[in-house]
């Protein structure tokens, strides 16, 4: 107890030592002085643990990079054919059993337009159309390259368009349209894989009809099969077609230039679910093919309350008629 009682009477201070403080100030040797001489041994650990695993990395992502690339590819053949089918389901579709009647009396300047386009030239059956040229996504969006393909029927009368939108290499979008047996379906897709959209229902097989109406100047034939299309008169340079596709009916407003063929053809379409919006085509660059006059340069426009909306334009490069085959 004794000791106890003397141990507790010494000050804590003599009992613990004090802690020599070291600091970076005390030392007479640059930092640089201490650190530099670990950099050799950092690096060489650094070059020895990526000689263990970074090539086991490297060749992970690799395999990674080939196996997406190998889905992509396989999904893009699986696109092509069923495009493919659906174009030849659209060629085997049964023609109408009615006899094509007589023309009656045209306005004038359709009558005009079909004497200057179709001369005698014998119905279209099929047109196999092969296009280039800029689509825009949206009303703020750069134009992007478009490469398509679409195959026309005209008894009765429906398409199917497949076309790719090139964002960048490597980066690219799929769609698919079709109007048929009446009713129409919009596929896309990123890089042949990604489902944007799918879509079926009224509004789309409105907006698919006047879509074939307008571009019916492809093949003209079809604007004058009166089972499909008629005319009514307006004035001197315009005149409204109507088509019956399946169980509806569309409308659209063809205007006629100073030389009888047709500038463009405007009418209310459906714009998503934002209701009916003006919309229409323009066409140039008229030239003959298999006997008869069609354009080979396309703008399609929406009217917008900010203003014209060209999100697709055109240009052909090839016209094949009658074929049997996509």
């Amino acid at each position: 107890m004794r000791f106890a009682s003397k141990l507790f009477a010494i000050p804590a201070r003599q009992l613990v030592p004090r802690a020599k403080v070291i600091s970076w100030a005390s030392i007479d040797t640059p930092r640089e002085a201490v650190w530099r001489p670990l950099i050799p041994t950092l690096l060489a650990r650094f070059v020895q643990l990526w000689r263990s695993v970074g090539w086991l990395v490297l060749m992970s992502a690799l395999t990674l990079f080939g196996a997406v690339g190998v889905v992509v590819n396989v999904n893009h053949l699986r696109l092509q054919r069923l495009v493919a089918r659906e174009m030849r389901a659209l060629i085997g579709v049964t023609p109408s059993t009615k006899p094509r009647p007589a023309l009656g009396d045209l306005p004038p300047p359709v009558a005009r337009y079909r004497e200057l386009a179709l001369g005698d030239r014998a119905p279209v059956q099929t047109l196999r159309l092969r296009h280039v040229g800029t689509f825009c996504m949206s009303s703020t969006a750069m134009p992007l390259p478009i490469r398509g393909v679409q195959l026309f029927t005209s008894d009765p009368p429906g398409f199917v368009w497949s076309a790719r939108v090139q964002i960048f290499p490597g980066l690219w979008v799929d769609a698919r349209d079709m109007a048929a047996n009446g009713e129409g379906s919009m596929r896309v897709l990123l890089d042949s894989t990604v489902r944007i959209a799918d879509a079926r229902g009224p509004e789309l097989d409105q907006g698919s009809a006047l879509r074939l109406l307008a571009e019916m100047v492809w093949y003209p034939t079809a604007l004058f099969d009166a089972r499909y299309v008629t005319w009514s008169a307006i004035d001197a340079a315009h005149a409204v077609a109507t088509l019956r596709f399946g169980e509806r009916q569309v409308s659209g407003t063809f205007e006629f230039g100073v030389d009888g063929l047709p500038v463009g053809m405007t009418a209310d379409r459906f714009m998503d679910k934002r209701g009916l919006r003006p919309w229409g085509g323009t066409y140039r660059d008229w030239r003959s093919v298999s006997g008869m006059l069609v354009p080979f340069e396309a703008m399609v426009t929406w009217q917008l309350e900010s203003g014209p909306f060209t999100y697709a334009h055109w240009l052909v490069e090839a016209m094949d008629y009658d074929v049997t085959e996509p």
